[in-house]
Order: C-alpha cells, then sequence, then structure tokens
C-alpha cells in the first residue's frame, strides 16, 4: 500500500437510545492510500455508513459518540479537529458521492445554482473569491470532465429532466468541484441500471487515474467490488472480520461471513446457476397484443405540447399461469409504464391486455380487479405508512375487499406466517423492522387478497445479498404454495437469471427479445441485450469469460440514450 491518506484506528462508536447505549463499532480500523481504491463491504446494519459519517463528521452527535480510536486525513487527528477548520476540509480535502443521486439534489434549484453554491462556499471558507464568469468557467471545465458533452444545458436544467446515469455524473462532478484528494462513493451504482453503473464505474476509475485522487467505495455489490478495488475490508456487525487485497479476498476468502457473502451473490453462468421451470401448464394467464402508451411532452406557460414521448410502443407478450416472467431493461425503458398498465393504472393508447378471458379494459377498477393482480413495490420503508402499525397496514386491503371485520385478527396472523414473520409483529411500526423485515410485510399485504398476480417491482434492489436471498427464497415458497404467478420487474440481471423461467427485454419502449431465460442468457441475439448482460459484474473469470462480448462503436450506439436528456 502506498502512504496512507486516510488512517482509522481503533475507532469505537456507540449510539444511546432510549436510555440505553448500544455500540456500534467495535476497535475498528483501516487504510486507505493515497491514489488507491479501497472498498468498505457488508450487509445492511453492518456499520459501513456510520464509518462514513464518522469520516466526514456527520454523524448526529448526540445520540452518537466516539467512544475511543482516531481518524488521520493527511497525517491530520480530524476528531480533535475544531468545526471549522473540519469544514474547510469538506470538499476540498474529503467529498462524497451518496446512493441516490435525485435525493441529493434540490429539486427547486437549477444544476448550475447548486453547482455554483458549492463552489462559492469553498471559497468562501478557504478565504478565496472568483468572479462568477470564472466559476461558471469552472463548472463547465468539471462537467466536461466527467463526459458530459453539453454543460451549459446541463447547467440550466432542473435534477428530474436529468437520467439517472445523467444526475450520478452530476453528483460526481459537484463532489469533484473543489479537487479533493479523497473521494468517498456510498453505493454509487445501486439505484442504476447495469448498463449506467457500469459507466459510472468506468468514469470514476478514469478520474482517479487522471487525478490521482484516492477512492474508498462502500457497497454490498461485490461484482462492483471485484472490478473496481484494489484492497478490501469486510465489515459484520461493526467489526473488520477481514481484509486483504482483491485477489486475496475473492479467491481464498478466510473469514465464514465473508464466504457467505460470496455465496450468495447469484451467479450469472456456471453449474450453480438455476433453472427455473414453469410445471403447471395451465397456460395463458395475460395476453398483450399491441399495447402501446403515449405521453404528450408539454413546455412554456401554456404547457403547450411540443412532442410525444412513446413510452411503451407495440408490446406484445404472453405471460402463462405459474410463470415467474421477468421484464429487463435500463432505467426508461417502460418497464414500470408497462406494469402500472397490467395493474389498470394506466389506460393504454393502443392495443389490449387480456387477464384470463376478460379485457382489463372492462375489469379494470373493479373489486373483482383489485383481488386478481397485486404489487409488492422496491422500497419497503416508502410503501409502508410510517404513521401506522404492521396490522394497520395488513388490515387496510382487507376491509376495502369486504373481509369482515371480526376475522380480520385472524386473517393477519395467518399473513404474518405465510412470510415467517412472529404474530407479535403486528403490534410494531415500520421504523422497528429491518429492510429485510419492512419487505416481508409488504409481501403479505400484498397477499391480504388472495391475488393470483404479484407484479415485483425491484423487490429486492434496496436490500443486500444476504436479505434479498431469503426474501427470493420465500416468494420461492410462496409461489409453489400459493399458485401464483409473478410479474418480475428488476435490473439486476444476474437475480433475473436464477429467479425467472422466462424473460422479456425491453429497449426504448419495445420489447427487443423474449423468451426462455436460460436461452436468452446463453444465445442473446439482440445488441442490447448483448449490451446489458456485458456490463454485469460477476464474481468469476469463468463467468466473465461466458459473458457476451460487444465491441465498443456498437455498444455507444446502442447505449447512447443513457447521455441524453429526458
Amino acid at each position: 500500500m502506498s502512504e496512507p491518506i486516510l488512517d482509522i484506528s481503533g475507532l469505537d462508536i456507540s449510539f444511546s437510545t432510549y436510555g440505553q447505549r448500544s455500540q456500534i463499532l467495535h476497535d475498528v480500523s483501516m487504510q486507505v492510500g493515497k491514489g488507491e481504491r479501497v472498498a468498505l463491504i457488508g450487509q445492511s446494519g453492518s456499520g459501513k455508513t456510520v464509518t462514513m459519517r464518522s469520516i466526514i463528521g456527520t454523524l448526529p452527535m448526540p445520540p452518537a459518540a466516539i467512544d475511543r480510536g482516531s481518524i488521520r486525513f493527511e497525517g491530520v487527528e480530524l476528531l480533535t479537529l475544531g468545526k471549522r477548520a473540519r469544514n474547510r476540509l469538506k470538499g476540498t480535502g474529503i467529498s462524497i458521492v451518496l446512493q441516490d443521486p435525485l435525493l441529493s439534489f434540490n429539486p427547486v434549484l437549477s444544476i448550475g445554482r447548486q453547482m455554483d453554491d458549492v463552489v462559492r462556499f469553498a471559497d468562501v471558507r478557504l478565504g478565496t473569491s472568483r468572479e462568477k464568469s470564472a466559476r461558471r468557467h469552472h463548472i463547465f471545465e468539471v462537467l466536461r470532465h466527467v463526459q458530459l458533452a453539453d454543460p451549459e444545458r446541463i447547467c440550466q436544467a432542473y435534477p428530474m429532466m436529468l437520467s439517472g446515469g445523467m444526475r450520478q455524473r452530476v453528483l460526481i462532478a459537484m463532489a469533484l468541484l473543489n479537487s479533493p484528494r479523497l473521494l468517498i462513493a456510498d453505493e454509487p451504482g445501486t439505484a442504476l441500471d447495469v448498463t449506467t453503473q457500469q459507466e459510472i464505474l468506468i468514469l470514476l476509475n478514469r478520474l482517479v487515474d487522471e487525478t490521482g485522487m484516492s477512492l474508498m467505495l462502500i457497497t454490498h455489490n461485490l461484482g462492483v467490488v471485484r472490478e473496481m478495488a484494489d484492497r478490501v475490508y469486510v465489515m459484520e456487525r461493526g467489526r473488520i472480520v477481514e481484509s486483504g487485497t482483491r485477489e486475496e479476498i475473492f479467491s481464498q476468502p478466510k473469514h465464514d461471513y465473508t464466504k457467505n457473502l460470496m455465496r450468495a451473490v447469484p451467479p450469472l453462468y456456471g453449474e450453480g446457476v438455476k433453472n427455473v421451470c414453469n410445471d403447471t401448464d395451465v397456460g395463458p394467464l395475460i395476453q398483450i397484443s399491441g399495447l402501446c402508451k403515449d405521453f404528450p411532452l408539454r413546455r412554456g406557460l401554456f404547457n403547450r405540447q411540443y412532442g410525444t414521448n412513446h413510452a411503451v410502443n407495440d408490446v406484445t407478450l404472453t405471460i402463462d399461469s405459474g410463470d415467474v416472467f421477468g421484464i429487463a431493461g435500463e432505467s426508461g425503458s417502460g418497464k414500470t409504464t408497462l406494469a402500472k398498465m397490467m395493474l389498470g393504472l394506466f389506460d393504454a393508447t393502443r392495443g389490449e391486455i387480456t387477464i384470463g378471458k376478460d379485457s382489463l379494459s372492462s375489469i379494470a377498477g373493479t373489486p373483482e380487479f383489485r383481488k386478481l393482480i397485486q404489487i409488492v413495490y422496491q422500497n419497503p420503508g416508502s410503501s409502508l405508512n410510517p404513521k401506522r402499525s404492521v396490522a394497520d397496514q395488513l388490515s387496510v386491503p382487507l376491509i376495502f375487499a369486504g373481509f369482515d371485520r371480526a376475522a380480520i385478527p385472524a386473517r393477519i396472523s395467518q399473513l404474518l406466517e405465510l412470510v415467517d414473520l412472529p404474530a407479535r409483529y403486528a403490534s410494531m411500526y415500520p421504523h422497528e423492522l429491518s429492510g429485510g423485515q419492512k419487505q416481508r410485510v409488504a409481501i403479505a399485504r400484498a397477499l391480504s387478497v388472495d391475488p393470483k398476480i404479484i407484479v415485483l417491482d425491484e423487490p429486492t434492489s434496496a436490500l443486500d445479498v444476504l436479505i434479498q436471498n431469503v426474501v427470493i427464497d420465500l416468494l420461492q415458497r410462496l409461489r409453489e404454495e400459493l399458485n401464483l404467478t409473478f410479474v418480475f420487474i428488476s435490473h439486476d440481471l444476474s437475480l433475473m437469471r436464477n429467479f425467472c423461467n422466462r424473460v422479456a427485454i425491453m429497449f426504448r419502449g419495445e420489447i427487443c427479445e423474449q423468451g426462455a431465460t436460460a436461452d436468452v442468457f446463453a444465445d442473446p441475439q439482440h445488441p442490447y441485450t448483448r449490451a446489458l448482460l456485458g456490463s454485469i459484474p460477476v464474481l468469476t473469470d469463468e463467468e466473465a469469460a461466458q459473458k457476451p462480448t460487444i465491441e465498443a462503436s456498437e455498444r455507444q450506439a446502442v447505449l447512447s440514450s443513457t447521455t441524453t436528456l429526458n
């Protein structure tokens, strides 16, 4: 390792909750060398984010308390540094890129205004001053440095006007505005599809090489770590349980926890892949024919239409009863719009959806339709009402479905048992549950009215790999026990390969390829499918060798939509 720019030694951190103090970090020691890429991995709740916040000085104190230890940046002890001196380091010495780029921006301010604020405040902290034109020129240069070719247009735009990949690039640019020596990237690709994620990782690698800054990558995506990191620290329950070079960690992991993390990652190719079959042989349940959904594009004071967004364009597919039907594609490809049309939330511009023997247009909105199809959303923390107990949240759909109120408590206990939660959880509130437990409650709520079809919209993307596997195993068991049909929307193709029996790939509102999952993954026909599969980070050289290859020029042509405004 090169000379350390960051040196954490013997760090103990505790939190006080309801008068009781709990230790969160236990004797954490780690180093990041100059120009080095270091990854900190572990499941949710292992202490990664607490470690990050202790470095940048944003721990809430109280209830947090640093009981012991040292954090030195470029030889300077941060824990005893004055508030003003530490603030001068933020953005200039140490910068951070957070997980969700949309939540990191102020939605009512333009990108240019927010970037200018970052430069101005850094100038004030450092006692310097630049004219507005000089700041603007600097902002444009940094935006070009992160491969955004039209910085003037970007600066005029508002956050919601940019794609997910563009927002992440702008967020990286903001972190680089004041030339930091250490960049902390906290789950920089979790909210992005695999193609955009790969572009962001390539960008971060290039910036480290060109600027010589150090990178601390915090993630639970082991495939990303294998492609990015020079050294790896593994954290479990607030302790560093293993550390070493990337080659040492991935080829010869020593700690059982590290081995469990590796085993939890669903394989993309090889002997460990699960081939899912539909053995019910009942026939079609959902038939979609020539489905289109257009949205008008409007602007100006009088909200005049200037164009049309063809969100779903001539989609035709059949989903059989008992299928786990996967719909994959990058952000903006039309996956969620298609799902909302199946749920009757959007009316079709053209085309038809038939569920069973009934046209969706004739049954949408009826009590019978609500009992037929339900949805489990991506983030259980957002889809559950924080002010209602678990029992309250499970009782709402039962009441709307006309369930006998006297029988509701027994039904709630039955639903919790179905998703492997004790009956006592009925009195709890969402903030008292882990991410996996909250998703189980969301699944129980979807099951409350005995549906035949459940739409799973990114149900595990907010979960780490260990909890993800538990939730997927639960869904597979429920499918077999209750004869369910799943429509699984995801950008996690490794998970889709091991969970879905059939898959459709969406690109710019169209189905570019569909078929049995094993066939599509083994021999992808469309260039976009090959680009998707080629972008997936994997854990072994054997899997990497089996990924489809695509020429750089062809890949750029196929994925050009990721670098344009929505």
